[in-house]
């Protein structure tokens, strides 16, 4: 984990996970204030389970190694290729029939899986706003696949939402993205969690001048393979770009959902969470 600007970068290669489970699977975390991301490499026929969650979580399945989500002691759902799953509060298990890479998403009120993360000692940001107050919307677990939601002109990716998570799992590119299409911007009051599931990218940050010459930065350009997660505080000018050839694979997390987002319509899932809508 490094510091590039005021960004932090969780390569996870590059150092030990936060936590092995009795099977073997390795997961790293990492939080920003309102949530925590972790990335798990499940061994086969392991089973990973998170109990007595307050809130909703996210899991993210992206092949198909087949991955059964268990919950609530229902029968197991096995989801067999790329899908975004809403798991209800409660008790749930992901297991897979052959070892896979997995991300899960969980809020701060998750309190064991937030002080998982390799950064949780770290201060809140006081720019970046609070959850919005816990909700009963959403139902029970929902699978979303991918391959049910084809590409539409004008719209950003693909976002999906619980009622305090929002997600743009974004289609895979092959190849470079044109550095002369770049699109940077910046947020005033909430991070974004950029992870990266397959291919190289770069992440270019610039720190806004303030009058105290003494903050500002250089702007920043940082490589980082697959799977890592970079956590992008509020106000940093930001940009990611493909690179090398081949497939890439780029989510980007927030929480609370983001009104701008939901007021173009971009949000695969908005009806199950009409109650939730500002």
């Amino acid at each position: 984990m490094t510091i590039a600007g005021t960004a932090v970068v969780d390569a996870i290669s590059g150092r030990a996970p936060d936590l092995v489970s009795a099977g073997g699977s390795r997961t790293w975390s990492l939080r920003g204030r309102n949530f925590a991301v972790a990335i798990t490499e499940l061994v086969a026929g392991d089973r990973v389970t998170e109990f007595d969650l307050p809130d909703e979580h996210v899991l993210l399945v992206q092949d198909d190694a087949g991955v059964a989500v268990e919950h609530g002691g229902r029968a197991p759902v096995t989801v067999s290729e790329p899908a975004f799953v809403v798991v209800p509060a409660g008790t749930g298990t992901v297991c897979a029939a052959s070892s896979t890479t997995v991300a899960r998403v969980f809020t701060s009120r998750c309190d064991e899986q937030m002080r998982r993360a390799a950064n949780h000692a770290t201060g809140i940001d006081p720019r970046t706003a609070p959850l919005p107050e816990p909700s009963a919307a959403g139902g029970g677990l929902r699978v979303h696949r991918l391959r049910d939601v084809p590409d539409e002109e004008g719209r950003l990716g693909r976002i999906f939402r619980t009622a305090s998570l929002m997600v743009n799992w974004f289609p895979v590119r092959e190849g470079p993205r044109d550095t002369e299409r770049l699109s940077p911007y910046s947020h005033e009051d909430f991070e974004q969690m950029s992870v990266t599931l397959v291919g190289d990218h770069v992440h270019h940050l610039r720190v806004p001048w303030t009058p105290r010459l003494s903050e500002w930065r250089d702007d920043e350009h940082v490589r980082v393979g697959s799977p890592s997660m970079t956590l992008i505080p509020p106000t940093v000018v930001h940009t990611t770009g493909a690179v090398g050839t081949g497939p890439h694979t780029l989510v980007d997390v927030f929480a609370p959902p983001r009104d701008d987002f939901l007021a173009k319509g971009w949000v695969l899932n908005a009806d199950d969470y009409r109650e939730c809508r500002p």
